[in-house]
């Protein structure tokens, strides 16, 4: 009594989630990415990474690749290629080579 009652619930931005009953939003972890309004987040896919709090993945760049739920990509070996967006890197063919 005397109190505000609440009447209307708010949006979690974009990198965050709540669960239901929540007072408050969570950010997603490294790894990881959810859009507004989310309930939790999604796994960044192999071939892509992700800092805290995002709201998309972003695609390893060529010569490098990434697991699923990666906060960051690596390089390939020497000896080793890989396009963009890559889960592993390729061993280069005879007559090839890289210095990685």
């Amino acid at each position: 009594q005397g109190g505000v009652g609440r009447t209307v619930c708010a949006p979690c931005d974009s990198g965050s989630y709540t669960s239901v009953g929540a007072s408050v939003c969570s950010v997603c972890a490294s790894g990881s990415y959810s859009e507004a309004e989310s309930s939790g987040c999604t796994k960044c896919d192999s071939g892509t990474w992700s800092n805290s709090s995002a709201s998309s993945c972003t695609r390893c760049r060529s010569g490098r690749w990434s697991v699923t739920g990666a906060s960051s990509c690596s390089d390939c070996d020497a000896g080793k290629k890989s396009e963009a967006g890559a889960s592993s890197c390729e061993s280069c063919a005879g007559g090839l080579y890289s210095v990685g």
